[in-house]
């Protein structure tokens, strides 16, 4: 048996198997950054809103976000200091759905990323959960997600 040609494809084998693992890394990697384009995190600040209710005598039953047209449901059943604080923080709400959205679409992605992309239309404040309606962006498909607050963190309640 000739060691040397036996050396030398090993070589070639392990250079091989790198530029693999480089081209699928750098697939990753792409995969990644269109996940972060396809799936925007961190969407909403209603900052200018919870300032708004600050200012407000009493806080009405609905409150509608004129820059994105997102109806809250139920604002006055909280007080006012929460539902700042819950609008201060709505994102982390969202970025659970966004999330979401994403595991569902690496399970079926033949239906496509629009399939699985989504605009929160109306909110649902109660005592212990709240309800966002969100309706396709692409799609024409609408759908509830429930969520609680609970030791400290916002959850899908699923």
């Amino acid at each position: 048996m000739d060691w040397s040609l036996f050396g030398y494809k090993s070589i070639i084998r392990t250079v091989v198997c790198r530029q693999i693992f480089i081209g699928f890394n750098s697939y990753l990697y792409e995969e990644e950054k269109h996940m972060e384009i396809d799936f925007r995190y961190n969407r909403f600040n209603f900052l200018h809103l919870a300032e708004y209710i600050q200012s407000m005598e009493a806080l009405p039953d609905v409150i509608t976000d004129q820059e994105t047209g997102i109806e809250f449901y139920g604002a006055n059943t909280i007080s006012r200091e929460e539902f700042a604080e819950f609008l201060a923080n709505f994102s982390e709400i969202d970025n659970l759905a966004q999330n979401d959205a994403v595991q569902d679409y690496k399970k079926r992605p033949e239906f496509g990323v629009k399939s699985y992309q989504f605009e929160p239309s109306w909110v649902e404040i109660c005592v212990d959960r709240v309800c966002v309606e969100y309706v396709g962006s692409y799609i024409n498909t609408n759908f509830s997600l429930f969520f609680k607050y609970m030791n400290g963190l916002w959850i899908l309640d699923k």
